[in-house]
Formats: C-alpha cells, sequence, structure tokens
C-alpha cells in the first residue's frame, strides 16, 4: 500500500514538472522563483521597445475623453428659433452685440448680428462633416431671405466654423486662407447664468489677427476673442443673456397722410418679427394701422395686402400690392401722397431711393395714376412736415 502511494506521488510530481518546463519557468537556471519583490516585466519586441499592442491606461483615458465629446455639429451650433442672444464686451465699441436667428432652414440658419455700429447678416450652411459661413453681409437694417434673391455675398469665399471630428488638435484650412483648429474640446466657462463646457476653436487669418471662439452643448457661440496681429488689444465678447419666445425688433418710420391732406406725417414704430416671419406681412399691418401703436398711422385701406416684397440687384425694391390698393376713393393729389407716404417707408427700411409698385405682379393703375412698366418712384422727402 505504501508503494503504491509513493508511486502515485512520483507521478504528480513529474506532470506538474512537465507543465512548468512547458511555461519557461525553468529556461533560466538563476532565476529565483521564491523572490517575492520579482516584477512583471512590459511585454516588448526583440529591439527592446514597448509592444504598441500593450494597453496604455493613459492614452485609453485620452481615447475615452474624445469619444465623449458630442460629433452632432447642430448641439454645438444649433438652429434654434425666437431666441435673442445679448454678448457683453470689451475692448472697443464693436464688443457689446446681439444675434438672432431670422431664417431656420433644414440644412442653413440666416442669423443677424447687430454692434452698435452696424448690423450684419450671415447664412451658416451645414452638411454631415462641416458648418460653412457661406453669405455675409454688412450695413443691413431690413429683414431679407437672402438665401433666395441671389444677392452676392461680401466673402469671396466661405469660412468653415467647425469640422468634424470634434476632437482636440484636428485643423482645417478654409477658401478664405484662414487656418482653424480645435484647441480644446472640454473648457469650462463661467457665464452670467452659470457654467459650461465648450469646444474652443482658434481661428487665424491671412494677416495673422487670431480669433478664439467658445461654442457650448445646446447654446452656440458663447465667447468669441479678437487679437490682433500685434498682439496689443484684445476685443472680448461673452453671452450675457439668451432670451427665448423674443421677436427681432426693426425700427421703422411711417409716412402718413396728415389730417389737412396737405403733407406727410412721420411716426416712428417697431416691427416684431419671429423666426421665419416674413417683413411683408408686418409691413403690410402697419400700413393698415393694425399693429400697435400705429391706428394713427394707417396709409392704406384694411383689406389691402403685400404679395412679395424684395430687394433687387440692382438696388430697386420691389413691393407688390393687392389690387385694392388703387381702391382709394380719393382725388389725384391724395393718392399721389399716399403712394408718397408707402415709398417713403419702404424705401426707407430698406435705404433705397427707388420703390416699384405693383398690383398682382401688373403695373399700378388706378382711376387717376397709370405707371409704366418697370416705371418706379423715388423717396422724397420734401412734403414731410417737421
Amino acid at each position: 500500500m505504501k508503494q503504491l502511494k509513493m508511486t502515485r506521488l512520483l507521478s504528480s510530481l513529474l506532470v506538474s514538472g512537465a507543465l512548468l518546463a512547458g511555461c519557461g519557468w525553468f529556461d533560466d537556471p538563476d532565476m529565483d522563483t521564491e523572490d517575492p519583490d520579482m516584477e512583471e516585466e512590459t511585454p516588448s519586441d526583440e529591439n527592446g521597445a514597448a509592444d504598441p499592442g500593450a494597453p496604455d491606461s493613459e492614452e485609453e483615458t485620452e481615447d475615452d475623453e474624445q469619444a465623449e465629446v458630442e460629433q452632432d455639429l447642430t448641439v454645438w451650433f444649433p438652429k434654434f428659433e425666437d431666441t435673442l442672444l445679448d454678448y457683453e464686451g470689451e475692448g472697443n465699441e464693436f464688443a457689446p452685440f446681439t444675434r438672432y436667428p431670422q431664417f431656420v432652414k433644414d440644412d442653413s440658419v440666416q442669423m443677424v448680428e447687430s454692434t452698435g455700429g452696424t448690423d450684419v447678416v450671415t447664412i451658416y450652411e451645414y452638411s454631415d462633416e462641416e458648418v460653412r459661413e457661406v453669405f455675409v453681409r454688412p450695413e443691413t437694417y431690413f429683414r431679407e431671405d437672402f438665401a433666395d434673391t441671389g444677392l452676392e455675398s461680401e466673402q469671396d469665399d466661405f469660412e468653415i466654423i467647425l469640422q468634424k471630428p470634434l476632437e482636440e488638435g484636428h485643423s482645417w484650412e478654409s477658401p478664405t486662407g484662414s487656418t482653424s483648429e480645435i484647441t480644446g474640446v472640454a473648457v469650462e466657462k463661467d457665464l452670467s447664468f452659470g457654467k459650461v463646457t465648450a469646444l474652443e476653436v482658434t481661428r487665424t487669418s491671412e494677416n495673422g489677427s487670431e480669433t478664439v471662439e467658445y461654442y457650448a452643448e445646446d447654446i452656440g457661440l458663447v465667447e468669441r476673442i479678437f487679437k490682433t496681429e500685434e498682439g496689443e488689444n484684445n476685443v472680448i465678447s461673452t453671452l450675457d443673456t439668451r432670451s427665448e419666445n423674443t421677436p427681432e425688433e426693426i425700427p421703422l418710420t411711417v409716412y402718413s397722410v396728415d389730417d389737412q391732406a396737405m403733407g406727410l406725417d412721420r411716426t416712428s414704430v417697431t416691427m416684431a418679427l419671429y423666426t421665419n416671419e416674413p417683413a411683408r406681412l408686418a409691413m403690410a399691418e402697419i400700413l393698415r394701422g393694425q399693429a400697435p401703436d400705429t391706428e394713427t398711422a394707417q396709409i392704406i385701406a384694411e383689406s389691402t395686402d403685400i404679395n412679395f416684397m424684395y430687394l433687387r440687384q440692382d438696388g430697386v425694391v420691389h413691393v407688390d400690392f393687392s389690387t385694392d390698393l388703387a381702391d382709394m376713393n380719393a382725388g389725384s393729389g391724395v393718392e399721389s401722397m399716399i403712394l408718397q407716404g408707402i415709398v417713403n417707408t419702404i424705401g426707407g427700411y430698406y435705404n433705397v431711393e427707388e420703390v416699384l409698385i405693383t398690383l398682382d405682379n401688373e403695373p399700378y393703375e388706378s382711376g387717376h395714376i397709370a405707371l409704366d412698366e418697370g416705371e418706379t418712384l423715388s423717396v422724397d422727402y420734401s412734403n414731410v412736415n417737421e
């Protein structure tokens, strides 16, 4: 019996030894298998370099952070409506400004940016890979859907505002000649209404000036820092308030016939337009005296509509009324004065000198006045009461 137990013990030891030898434990006769301080070496290739396939916790952490950045461009540059963004600023008189989305479509947003000195209209186009600034028109104080007018941009080429992948270090060059880079993906910004985490995009123009913009999720642009080439003065604009369900307010001067039918009275009103609302509807309501504070400035009948109104490329505004505009039941002198009031009001709104008035797209004609095809009327303030 003892001999049998001994035989089984020897067999077990032989099997264990074979397994250990197959694992390489006995390849180095000098290795002390009892050393408790022995550390496991990092796998390496035959040249001693670290195995590229070996896990690196630091790299994995960075990759995880990159993967957490939302890649949907509309999250960082949202297509919000009826929202007024108000930015406080420092550095010059143009640092404070407001932004308002005038027209929002499936693949574009038309935004107006208003400073103390000018209004600039910009159209941004969206694709799966980038957001482009494709249209820029400064000194624009009226609302027009510029994507449909064919009017040309003041900018020769387009600027790429954001481009995927949204990760730190990604860079691109725009046809305008500028270069941009995502220089941060989790930059914290303290705003008046709380702290946000933003993308940081640094753009360098051909002249060497640098603009750093910060975009926060579901808000869009929260800060812009403009740096001159010399770096002497920074212009900083930071989002202060975000007002939803708010219209864009555009000042308008209405010229209506006075009580004695001797001249034109001037009335200052505000045109309130929400996103995607064309100006012609609000203009018609004001001229009919149906908008707030415009009762005394009525100049057309309550049944009259404006079918279309737009600025042509030749600088003439074409406004088409319904035919009942001509049903004034007034003498030729008063009718001429009414038309002059319409021309002054609409021409002043667009800041142009000539206005073409048609009725259902036909030349204006009434019992007293008939205009030729394409004949325009000039803005004239000589008969305006002081």
